[in-house]
C-alpha cells in the first residue's frame, strides 16, 4: 500500500483528478480493491458538480416567487394574447411557475440521487426558458426576469449528462459514474399541464335574480370542475415529483392522473361555457402518449 499511496501522490502533484489517477493506476495493473482503498486514504477529492448545481437550481427555484409580477397572484390567464400585458401575464403565471418548480425537482434529484439527468431534460427546459426569454420583451421592467431567464440558463446548461465508462475495473472503482437517471422528463410537462389548469378559471352560467343582481347557477358539472381542479393540480405535482426520482416504480401514478384528466376533459365539453381547464387536462395527455410506447425505459 505504501508504494501505491507514493504513485498517487506523485500523481496528485502532477494535478491529475481522482478519474485519471485511477486509469494510471490501472495502466500500471494494480488490483480493483486496492486503487479504491488507496483513493479513499488520499487526499484528492472528486467533486461532484452536479451536487452543487442541485443546491443552486432549489435556490432560484425558490426564490424566482419572490420577484413575481402581481398579476400570478390576482389574475387567472386569459388563453387569448390579445394584448402585450397578456405575454407577461403567461410568462409569470405559467411559465415561470413551471420552470422553477422543474428546476426545483431536478435540483432534489442532483442532489439526493447523485446522477447524471437525461439530455431530454435539458431540451424541454431550454425550450421553456427559451420562450420565457422572448415574452420578456412585453415588459416594462425585466430586470429579475431576465436575471431568473439568464442564471437559470446557465445552471441547465452545466449540469452534466451521462458518463459512458466502458470498463468494468472503473465502474467498480466509480459506481456512480454509471448511474443513470431513474426518473423521465414528462415530469416537466406533468407541471406544465397542470399550471395550465391551475390558471384557469371555472366559468359558470349567471342567471339573473334581481333588476342588477345576478348569481351563478351551479349544476353537477361546475361542482365537478371545483373539485377535480385541486385534485388534478396538487395530485399533478405529486405524480411530477415522483415521476422526477423513478418513471418505472411510479409510472402507475401517470396514469391515474391521466385518467382523471380525460374524465375532466370530457365533462367539461358538456358544460355550457367553453372552460379553459380543457388546455391543462390536453397537455397531460399529450405527455402521456410517448411513455404508452415506452417499455422498460425512461420516456
Amino acid at each position: 500500500m505504501e508504494e501505491i499511496s507514493k504513485v498517487v501522490s506523485d500523481l496528485v502533484y502532477k494535478k491529475y483528478n481522482k478519474v485519471r489517477i485511477a486509469q494510471e493506476l490501472l495502466k500500471r495493473e494494480y488490483a480493483t480493491q486496492e486503487i479504491k482503498d488507496a483513493l479513499k486514504k488520499s487526499k484528492v477529492k472528486q467533486r461532484n458538480t452536479n451536487q452543487i448545481l442541485g443546491v443552486l437550481l432549489i435556490i432560484i427555484g425558490v426564490l424566482s416567487n419572490f420577484y413575481t409580477k402581481s398579476t400570478y397572484i390576482n389574475n387567472y390567464f386569459r388563453f387569448d394574447f390579445s394584448s402585450q400585458a397578456d405575454f407577461m401575464l403567461f410568462n409569470e403565471r405559467i411559465l415561470k411557475p413551471t420552470i422553477a418548480i422543474s428546476l426545483i425537482y431536478l435540483g432534489i434529484n442532483l442532489l439526493i440521487s447523485r446522477v447524471n439527468v437525461n439530455k431530454n431534460v435539458k431540451i424541454v427546459l431550454f425550450t421553456l426558458l427559451g420562450v420565457f426569454t422572448l415574452f420578456i420583451l412585453s415588459y416594462d421592467s425585466y430586470i429579475f426576469p431576465i436575471i431568473f431567464s439568464v442564471v437559470s440558463l446557465l445552471l441547465v446548461s452545466l449540469t452534466e449528462l451521462p458518463e459512458k465508462i466502458q470498463n468494468l475495473e472503473m465502474e467498480k472503482i466509480f459506481p456512480y459514474m454509471n448511474k443513470k437517471w431513474k426518473g423521465s422528463p414528462v415530469y416537466i410537462m406533468i407541471i406544465f399541464g397542470v399550471i395550465l389548469m391551475d390558471s384557469s378559471q371555472v366559468e359558470f352560467v349567471f342567471v339573473q335574480t334581481g333588476e342588477r343582481s345576478s348569481s351563478a347557477s351551479l349544476g353537477f358539472i361546475d361542482h365537478f370542475l371545483l373539485y377535480a381542479k385541486p385534485i388534478l393540480f396538487y395530485g399533478g405535482l405529486l405524480t411530477a415529483f415522483l415521476l422526477s426520482m423513478n418513471f418505472s416504480k411510479f409510472k402507475i401514478s401517470l396514469f391515474i392522473l391521466t385518467g382523471l384528466a380525460v374524465i375532466t376533459l370530457i365533462i367539461s365539453l358538456f358544460h355550457t361555457n367553453f372552460q379553459n381547464i380543457i388546455y391543462g387536462c390536453c397537455v397531460i395527455i399529450i405527455s402521456t402518449i410517448p411513455v404508452l410506447f415506452k417499455k422498460d425505459k425512461n420516456a
